[in-house]
C-alpha cells in the first residue's frame, strides 16, 4: 500500500477547473449585482437631494424675510411668484422665486423696478412649481423635481401677515 502516491487524471484536473469556473462566476455575478445596487442607491440618493435642497432653499428665504408685509404670493402670466420684500435704508427690494425654463429661479430688484424674469438666478432644476396661500401664516409648496419626483411641503409664516 502506498498512501503517498495517487495517480492523477483527468477528471481531477476538470473537476479542478469547474470549481474554479463557479467561483469566478460567483464573483462576476456579486460585482455585478452590487454595481447595480450602486446606482439605484446614488439615484435614490440625488432625488433625496434634490428634495431636501429645494425645501430648504425656500423655507430659509421664508425665515428671513419673515416680517410684516414680507412676503406675498403674486402672479406673473398665470404663474406663482413668491415676492419676498424688504426695506434698507428706506428703499424696498423684492426678491422674486420663481420657475422660468425648467428651474427654480431668484431675481432681486428694487420694489419700483419690473423683474424680468428670464435673467434670474438660477437655483435648480424642476419641472414645475407652485404655491398656495393655505391661511396667512401657511404656505404650500408642490414642486416636481427634474428627477419626476412630485413633493409637497408646507412653511410657516411667524408673523402671519403677508
Amino acid at each position: 500500500m502506498s498512501f503517498g502516491k495517487r495517480d492523477r487524471s483527468i477528471v481531477d484536473l476538470l473537476f479542478i477547473l469547474a470549481l474554479f469556473a463557479v467561483f469566478m462566476l460567483c464573483s462576476m455575478f456579486i460585482v455585478l449585482f452590487g454595481a447595480k445596487i450602486y446606482k439605484k442607491v446614488v439615484a435614490d440618493s440625488d432625488v433625496n437631494f434634490s428634495a431636501r435642497t429645494t425645501q430648504a432653499y425656500i423655507t430659509e428665504k421664508i425665515h428671513q424675510h419673515d416680517h410684516d408685509g414680507g412676503i406675498e404670493v403674486i402672479y406673473e402670466e398665470d404663474k406663482p411668484v413668491l415676492k419676498l420684500n424688504e426695506v434698507y435704508d428706506g428703499v424696498t427690494y423684492c426678491t422674486y422665486l420663481y420657475e422660468n425654463d425648467g428651474y427654480i429661479k431668484e431675481i432681486t430688484s428694487a420694489e419700483e423696478h419690473e423683474p424680468y424674469y428670464s435673467t434670474g438666478q438660477k437655483i435648480l432644476e424642476v419641472h414645475s412649481f407652485d404655491v398656495d396661500m393655505i391661511s396667512p401664516s401657511l404656505l404650500k409648496f408642490y414642486i416636481t423635481d427634474s428627477f419626476d419626483e412630485e413633493y409637497v411641503f408646507f412653511s410657516a409664516v411667524n408673523s402671519g401677515a403677508f
